[in-house]
């Protein structure tokens, strides 16, 4: 068998060589080009800071302090503990979704889906994440999608953990200021398995889930409160119905996230691409909706959402909309990537036919 040409080392250094100048130049002729909806991103991420101001006034109309911990005074960071508080959760990322470019990172993620104006979206929704919450409600109505909303007021540390006024009530704060418009269909107690019951029952508080079930009853709506998982998510998805085009989940809800193993796995941001499937009952309706190749976008690490996305991450004070990268696409320039890629290519085929010359020889 005949042994293939060696290619003289020479040859390789100069593809190499090729290599790092083609890139070098690539990365210098890049620039960051305004996406063709930036004006969209801009609506609605002003919509999303007024929306913020008004719900201020409003707490503030209720004569709830403001927590130490809230650094840029917007009075929607919860306390620490409260009967609402289920898991742990950190306060600079809390600060951090209340950054209005995240709803300018809402309609990126709807155009990047094909979603367009009329189109229908499923929310599941705990109370951690309030700053979420006002993002997606008001990048949909920005961009004139139907919003199918079903929330949990079970919250993580310095979330919507507040009693008197919970996720629900930043919920019908957005509809009452005509920020947002959306159908909630159902309210469940949250926590784990959907039971309502806080992470500090019988240490500092006793009673948890009688509490929230009676916040639940206040809002008016359908009440989601089965003894089993599988049950909660199935009643969900009736609820949802057929007509949905993406699901977004905000936070770590039991129904949403899954409990199995496999919960982990969903990646972050926008999901297009699934992981693996599982098949078990408590997989959540992020493996739900991924197994109908429905898009869902999952936000719940806010420090990789921010990193991904040139999103300030826990910035004082919060930026005003418009100024971070999440409003461009950098550009590359696609002639010069074909330019090195034919050159490296060029310069091994002349090595290997060097190469066999000199065997020749």
């Amino acid at each position: 068998m005949k042994r293939p040409s060696k290619i003289p080392a020479v040859f390789f250094v100069a593809a190499l060589a090729v290599c790092i100048a083609g890139f070098a130049a690539v990365m210098i002729s890049a620039h960051a080009e305004a996406n063709s909806y930036a004006d969209l991103q801009l609506g609605a991420a002003t919509r999303m800071q007024n929306a913020e101001k008004y719900i201020k006034e409003r707490i503030k109309s209720l004569g709830i302090s403001l927590e130490a911990e809230d650094l840029n005074q917007t009075y929607l960071i919860g306390p620490e503990f409260t009967e609402l508080t289920t898991t742990p959760g950190s306060i600079d990322a809390k600060r951090s979704s209340l950054n209005p470019d995240f709803a300018a990172l809402m309609i990126r993620y709807f155009h990047q889906a094909g979603l367009k104006k009329g189109d229908t979206i499923a929310v599941g929704t705990s109370g951690s994440f309030p700053g979420f919450v006002i993002a997606v409600t008001t990048a949909a109505s920005e961009m004139g999608l139907h919003a199918k909303v079903i929330a949990s007021c079970g919250a993580s540390m310095h979330g919507g953990t507040r009693i008197d006024f919970n996720v629900f009530d930043f919920l019908q704060a957005l509809k009452d200021g005509g920020f947002a418009d959306f159908e909630l269909l159902a309210v469940s107690p949250g926590s784990l398995n959907d039971q309502g019951v806080g992470c500090l029952e019988d240490i500092l508080y006793t009673g948890t889930r009688e509490t929230a079930l009676g916040l639940c009853r206040e809002t008016g709506v359908e009440v989601i409160d089965y003894p089993d998982l599988a049950s909660s998510i199935k009643r969900r998805l009736e609820l949802y119905g057929d007509d949905i085009d993406l699901f977004v989940n905000i936070g770590g809800a039991s129904p949403n996230c899954g409990t199995s193993s496999y919960t982990l796995d969903f990646p972050q941001g926008l999901v297009l691409d699934p992981p693996r499937i599982p098949t078990t009952e408590d997989r959540g309706l992020n493996y739900e909706f991924a197994a109908e190749g429905i898009p869902v976008i999952n936000l719940l690490n806010v420090r990789l959402l921010a990193q991904e996305n040139g999103i300030a991450y826990d910035p004082v004070p919060l930026p005003s909309p418009g100024a971070g990268g999440v409003y461009a696409s950098v550009e590359y320039s696609i002639p010069l990537i074909v330019i090195t890629i034919v050159l490296v290519l060029a310069i091994l085929a002349c090595g290997c036919l060097r190469g066999h010359r000199k065997e020749e020889l």
